[in-house]
């Protein structure tokens, strides 16, 4: 199935089949489609955490609003995703040294243009907390989307939740102490019988209501 049938085919899931586990061939696949999502600059300002397990599954329950605590509680896969809180230094070096060790740079002035080019542009357009902030969390839309199309072409189903509690999330979590705060979840795993939203025809505004050509 191509890219576009993916994309035509797939649903958001609303009920789980807790009976199937993923294997871990499955959950490696995952976790890569995460590790390679796209962010502007390379920035990759976030951080995943997944629970896969009852015991992870009952710690974050009290953050999950009761809509969504059945498909968080079935789903053998769940996945919070974080947002660091400001772009400070400590994560540009690391940044930059990850980069070198996968052979981003040819030489040492290629290294230091790169970062030097990084750091002006978040110095002259992202300067302010909040604007990083912000932008930051938006990136991990783009992650979230690639999760969204790649789990249906590994056979399987998500759900994308922005339903809980973040504060109580960040809590649980213990992210402010490691300089981040959580944003949205998705769940993934097989759909049961009772996902009435399987059975039903995908829904969307025809082509000349939502694009422009210029």
């Amino acid at each position: 199935m191509n890219i576009t049938d993916l994309a035509s085919n797939r649903f958001t899931t609303k009920a789980y089949d807790a009976s199937r586990p993923l294997t871990d061939e499955q959950i490696s696949a995952i976790l890569s489609l995460l590790q390679n999502s796209p962010s502007t600059l390379n920035l990759q300002g976030w951080h995943f955490h997944v629970i896969n397990t009852e015991t992870g599954r009952e710690k974050i329950a009290p953050a999950i609003f009761d809509l969504n605590k059945t498909k968080v509680a079935q789903a053998p896969l769940a996945i919070v995703f974080s947002s660091i809180n400001t772009i400070n230094d400590q994560h540009l070096d690391a940044l930059v040294a990850q980069e070198e060790v996968d052979g981003r740079f040819r030489d040492a002035e290629a290294r230091q243009k790169n970062d030097a080019g990084r750091r002006g542009y978040i110095n002259n357009v992202a300067h302010s907390p909040e604007f990083q902030r912000q932008w930051m969390e938006r990136q991990l839309y783009i992650a979230l989307g690639f999760l969204l199309l790649g789990a249906p072409a590994l056979g399987l189903h998500a759900t994308p939740i922005e339903g809980f509690d973040t504060k109580k999330m960040d809590s649980i979590l213990d992210l402010e102490a490691q300089g981040l705060h959580s944003v949205v979840m998705a769940t993934i795993g097989y759909n049961s019988d009772a996902d009435f939203n399987a059975q039903l025809p995908k829904s969307r505004f025809p082509l000349d209501k939502i694009i422009t050509q210029l």
